[in-house]
């Protein structure tokens, strides 16, 4: 696609906009051109990703297309309609561009595996959704299951990969596909990927699929429960009964009391453990399939898996990721997509290290308030 006429059409959407909210549309222009999403299609589905995702960021809750289209009406809300529905902008060509986004930064991340839920409780008609457990709130929750692949460096944090999980009962028996098989089709698809270690959580440290990211030659660390049964010294004992028998020393780097030891998983093989106690008296069990970890450096990669936490939170709060309100099963996979696309463009919108997405999001939103004015100076306090 040319840039000049790619320019023009953007141009002309741009004309279309309350002049207070063309600056904003225009930088996330320049950011989704420089990710390469101008290649996903027409220079008019270039437009249309351009205004989602510019209303994802300046609107706080409820970021449907008609919300939308009400604040930036460069489009009417069918056109974005159709974005959802019926153009055919495929999300793995745009995970793909956020895959090379990582590896244009050229150096070894890590990656982080874990899933979010969204609860949809009035989305009775729509295929992704079901009753499924929040262990944000505890309890059962009518919502969507997303498994995500993130990868980070340092601040750096870019989702790679998703999948949207769908209950037995709303599809075909021979399409259905675990939490863990949806990962492992993820893992698959960023082999390419420079990462030194995967980390997850307990629930995705099932036998058969860690010893498939030991046969991809993949360093994992992940979490007991503490009644898997594990071989120590000869002796076939609940993760649990590790603490007992064990002396951990305190850490001081680290902020607890740890013992590393190396022990038998059933059904995997050798593996390192590190035993934990914080100052709150809660145990934990890691596990890593690198043998020659030390402790403090299994104890990290296992705490890195926070940051997978943060992204969620933030792409709750600041893009929308509950929004979407379209029935049809792909307008939900792409509005996911776009949710992702959006917390990147966020981060790439940064002029300042030190800021948060939520600073950016809050810098943009002022743009459009002041509209290039001057705040008038503070009254001073009358004195007696």
């Amino acid at each position: 696609m040319s840039k000049k006429y790619s320019q023009e059409v953007n141009d002309l959407m741009a004309s279309r906009l309350y002049p207070t909210t063309r600056s904003v549309y225009r930088q996330v222009v320049n950011v989704l051109w420089a990710l390469g999403v101008a290649t996903l299609g027409s220079p008019n589905l270039f437009g249309f990703i351009s205004l989602y995702v510019t209303g994802l960021i300046l609107l706080d809750e409820r970021q449907n297309q008609s919300r939308i289209t009400r604040f930036l009406p460069g489009r009417c809300h069918d056109a974005l309609n159709r974005l959802l529905r019926v153009i055919i902008p495929s999300t793995r060509m745009v995970m793909a561009l956020l895959i090379t986004l990582a590896q244009s930064y050229g150096v070894k991340g890590y990656l982080c595996l874990d899933d979010v839920v969204i609860e949809k409780r009035f989305s009775k008609k729509c295929p992704w959704t079901g009753w499924t457990f929040s262990t944000s709130k505890g309890r059962n929750v009518y919502g969507l299951h997303i498994v995500v692949l993130l990868w980070c460096t340092g601040p750096v944090k870019i989702p790679v990969a998703f999948r949207l999980w769908q209950p037995k009962d709303k599809c075909a028996a021979s399409r259905y596909r675990t939490k863990i098989q949806l990962a492992r089709q993820m893992i698959i698809e960023i082999l390419g990927l420079p990462f030194a270690y995967l980390t997850l959580d307990c629930w995705y440290n099932a036998r058969w699929f860690t010893k498939f990211l030991n046969g991809c030659g993949i360093i994992w660390v992940s979490t007991l429960k503490k009644n898997t049964y594990v071989i120590y010294r000869n002796r076939k004992v609940k993760a649990s009964q590790l603490a007992r028998m064990l002396k951990p020393r305190w850490r001081k780097c680290l902020g607890l009391r740890a013992v590393a030891l190396c022990v038998y998983l059933p059904g995997y093989g050798s593996v390192r453990s590190v035993v934990t106690r914080n100052g709150h008296g809660r145990w934990e069990y890691i596990v890593t399939n690198d043998l020659k970890a030390d402790l403090t450096a299994i104890v990290q990669r296992k705490r890195s898996r926070w940051d997978i936490e943060t992204v969620f939170k933030d792409t709750k709060q600041l893009a929308g990721f509950a929004a979407c309100q379209c029935r049809v099963p792909q307008a939900m996979v792409r509005h996911v997509a776009f949710v992702l696309l959006t917390y990147v463009v966020l981060n790439e919108l940064k002029v300042d290290p030190s800021e948060t997405a939520g600073d950016v999001k809050e810098r943009l939103q002022l743009e459009v308030i002041k509209a290039g004015g001057i705040p008038p100076e503070p009254l001073r306090a009358r004195t007696a």
